[in-house]
């Protein structure tokens, strides 16, 4: 899921597409305001409550770059003194198999049925940098391909999120999730079919610059810049206000509210560390402020 929010926050950095008429898209005439509040800044928060081991909330980003794989001291440390790992989801066994099995259709449907063959055409090739051949992509879903298309091609170095939980596995810490992979799926594909298309389309039309752009979210991320993140996502107009509104409350407002919920027994035994995207934590709706606003004392550490 972080992948999927952090290709929302380049696909409009890029130039166009040969094989697509690609609208350029052009810098919002009004910036996009985000109630960020004092949680505009920070990964890592102490979040406590009297009578209970403190616990934390760390803010990660899906990428497996050396620069974000080597943790703070103070990251390190809180992790090291800690009794649980807790991430968004868990990618077991069964779970990836279900994730990848809602990727695909099942019946007569096709790829190119769904978005044309144009947008088909240009997307194929670059699914195929991914092990996706054009046979296994005849069947992928929209959503799945613009999942897909919205990270580097595989590389030697695991995300952040998941190296965190190989290094929990190594402690023998107990490794929960917030979510299903399953329900990260319906998530994706709840998304209306339109608003699917034309994610693809913008990640499909500027794909070689998405993939240069990362070093600016990256930068961001390493200054600890939560508003900087988000406010990147509204610097260029978008097709549609309404798109993007809802692209926010899918993928970002309401699962915060789902995490913040379901996260609450584990904080109420304490001494857990909580691994979530950073644009999770972000703002009036992050899971911080929400948590806060359930009764928690939230101290940001770094």
């Amino acid at each position: 899921m972080k992948r999927l929010l952090a290709v929302a926050l380049l696909w409009s950095l890029a130039g166009p597409c040969r094989a697509l008429e690609c609208k350029p898209l052009v810098p919002a005439t009004t910036p996009a305001a985000f109630a960020v509040g004092k949680y505009a800044q920070g990964l890592l928060f102490r979040i406590s409550k009297a009578g209970v081991p403190p616990s934390h909330i760390f803010g990660t980003i899906h990428l497996g770059d050396r620069r974000v794989l080597d943790l703070p001291r103070v990251v390190s440390a809180s992790f090291e003194q800690s009794g649980r790992f807790v991430m968004e989801a868990v990618p077991d066994e069964a779970g990836v198999a279900e994730f990848s099995k809602r990727m695909f259709y099942g019946d007569a449907t096709s790829f190119k049925a769904q978005v044309g063959a144009e947008l088909a055409g240009a997307a194929e090739p670059l699914l195929a940098r991914y092990g996706i051949t054009a046979e296994i992509a005849h069947r992928i879903k929209p959503w799945a391909a613009y999942v897909t298309l919205s990270v580097p091609p595989p590389s030697s170095l695991l995300p952040l999120d998941l190296a965190l939980m190989q290094r929990a596995e190594a402690q023998g810490m107990p490794i929960s999730g917030l979510e299903s992979l399953a329900e990260q799926a319906e998530v994706l594909g709840g998304l209306r079919l339109e608003d699917q298309i034309a994610l693809l389309k913008d990640a499909v039309c500027h794909y070689e610059l998405l993939q240069q752009d990362l070093e600016p979210l990256t930068a961001l991320y390493l200054k600890r810049d939560l508003g900087g993140l988000l406010a990147l996502a509204g610097k260029y107009e978008t097709r549609s206000e309404h798109y993007y509104e809802r692209f926010l409350d899918n993928l970002l407002w309401k699962r915060n509210r789902r995490m913040a919920a379901r996260v609450q027994p584990w904080l109420k035994e304490g001494n857990t560390f909580v691994a979530l995207g950073a644009l999770h934590l972000v703002g009036d709706k992050g899971v911080p402020a929400l948590l806060e606003r359930a009764g928690y004392r939230v101290t940001r550490l770094y």
